[in-house]
């Protein structure tokens, strides 16, 4: 394991050889590029070689750290520049449910244009839709006040891009059942308004999608809705 200097040393050179994408003054940092590309690559190998997905994202979630403070000095730097360290690491914090992390490089992704590697063979935006509404409709991570700040940054994030209905009609869907969840079984005040909410999430996922499977949660959110005016009108 890394000393907390040489982790310090790694974001400090990361950050330089990302500035340096942008200079005509060749900088001795950049090496660490080649350097993680190289550990990159050997990672790579070694999934391929596991067949068993679960075990894939064992792998991964194993592999990342030593990434970490490559990763903290390419966005320090915030200099852009195409880098399949950052575009990839990306993908594979959103595979082990790493949501906030993986939001994070996606951030860096958008604002500076970075391409996918051909492998995903998908945009940003479309991957970033699919990934974490797959993540959160599967139940990979929890219906909580932290998930649902992940869609709502991921919102933002894909504001504007292009990518399929279907794609985008899981967003909605993982926005609405998560607000449906915080807001519990017998809403008043607050709660009922999340719960609303849900409803015209889950609603503006069907118009997108009709197959994207909300149709009986929104009946049981209107039902649960009309109980509750009726409950508070006495």
């Amino acid at each position: 394991m890394p000393s907390p200097a040489q982790r310090h040393r790694m974001t400090v050179l990361a950050a330089t050889a990302a500035s340096a994408y942008h200079s005509a003054e060749p900088s001795p940092a950049a090496g660490v590029y080649g350097l993680m590309m190289s550990a990159l690559v050997d990672d790579m190998r070694r999934l391929k070689d596991i067949q068993s997905l679960e075990r894939k994202i064992s792998a991964k979630a194993e592999m990342l750290p030593k990434y970490r403070d490559y990763l903290d000095g390419v966005l320090a730097a915030d200099a852009g520049g195409q880098d399949e360290i950052v575009t990839t690491l990306m993908v594979w914090h959103l595979d082990v449910c790493e949501l906030a992390r993986g939001l994070e490089l996606a951030g860096y992704v958008i604002k500076h244009g970075l391409a996918l590697p051909e492998r995903y063979n998908r945009t940003v935006g479309t991957l970033l839709l699919d990934e974490v509404g797959d993540a959160v409709l599967a139940g990979r991570v929890p219906h909580d006040v932290t998930t649902l700040g992940a869609l709502q940054m991921l919102a933002v994030l894909v504001e504007g891009q292009d990518a399929p209905d279907q794609a985008r009609a899981k967003l909605h869907r993982a926005m609405g059942d998560t607000l449906a969840a915080l807001a519990g079984p017998d809403p008043i005040g607050q709660r009922l308004e999340m719960v609303r909410a849900a409803l015209a999430q889950l609603k503006r996922a069907v118009s997108l999608h009709d197959k994207v499977g909300a149709k009986k949660d929104i009946e049981q959110l209107e039902r649960t809705i009309k109980k509750a005016e009726a409950t508070a009108a006495g």
